[in-house]
């Protein structure tokens, strides 16, 4: 027997002797995946076989799956990355809602692609968001938002994760109000997502400005007349969401009639109601000087 197929023994023998307490799903999912780990680096293997036991306490053997193929690509890289990966363990997961954790392996999958560095520390940011958010409905729907722009760009699901803070500070301060206007913000970008895929990102950094200072119900509304403008396109409901937290600090009171002259200009083409968002802040300046 040669001294390859010797440590492949013993890597299969440590591991059945390890794996007594673990559920029949996740001892498969954990041989299964050490073979295949194997056919890359025995270290690495090796590296997987001694944390998944502590593993196996956080995640379900689909989860110990995805943790092991995000190792394997790694190690595909390098094995000293993927080596220290397993060796770093999962511990932080347990900030994770357990239905969400598959969003976390996902987003960071498709981030390998771009960068290991990147979906490295997007592994180690996800979980610090987890405990500043604080909410996991709030955290999962983030989660899906970040793994639907990562099937478009998965440097712009980077950028996305990365302004999250920003925008979850913005929401706090509608206090007790913060799942509705969440909820609200949520489903604009979702369907932002949808339409744009990375442009999302832009949308996220903007929106702390763009909620400062507007009350719960203004919040909501202006979240909810964004999406009918996303069948003009990104940049149009980008520059709307801006203009119209403008009309909304310095004039609610005209927003919808506001909303009907847009609706009317953008017959004439993006250009032109794009102009006139970028108009509008200057023009209800002059307006309330003059009152």
């Amino acid at each position: 027997m040669s001294e390859n197929n010797l440590e492949q023994k013993e890597t299969f023998t440590g591991l059945a002797k390890k794996l007594t307490r673990l559920s029949s799903e996740q001892k498969r999912a954990a041989l299964e995946m050490s073979a295949s780990l194997a056919g890359i680096s025995l270290r690495v293997s090796r590296e997987f076989v001694e944390a998944v036991p502590k593993a196996a306490r956080i995640l379900s053997a689909d989860d110990l799956r995805n943790w092991a193929e995000m190792g394997r690509r790694l190690a595909m890289g390098s094995a000293d990355s993927g080596a220290k990966f397993f060796t770093d363990g999962v511990n932080s997961l347990k900030a994770i809602p357990e239905n969400a954790r598959s969003l976390v392996f996902q987003i960071c999958t498709r981030q390998l692609v771009l960068s290991s560095s990147i979906a490295l520390e997007t592994f180690g940011l996800i979980p610090r968001l987890a405990k500043d958010i604080k909410d996991d409905e709030l955290l999962t729907g983030i989660l899906r938002l970040a793994s639907e722009i990562a099937n478009r760009s998965a440097k712009h699901s980077a950028d996305f994760l990365q302004k999250t803070p920003q925008v979850v500070e913005s929401l706090e301060k509608f206090n007790a109000e913060k799942r509705r206007v969440a909820k609200a913000v949520i489903a604009l970008a979702s369907q932002f997502a949808l339409r744009t895929g990375g442009m999302t990102a832009d949308l996220w950094a903007n929106l702390p400005e763009s909620l400062e200072k507007l009350s719960t119900e203004n919040a909501i509304r202006l979240m909810e007349k964004s999406i009918e403008f996303l069948e003009f396109g990104g940049s149009v409901t980008l520059h709307f969401v801006s203009a119209g937290s403008d009309v909304l600090k310095k004039s609610d009171a005209v927003f919808e009639d506001w909303r009907a002259v847009l609706q009317q200009i953008a017959k004439h083409g993006n250009a032109i109601l794009i102009a006139f968002l970028r108009a509008t802040p200057k023009f209800f300046a002059q307006i309330i000087t003059l009152k």
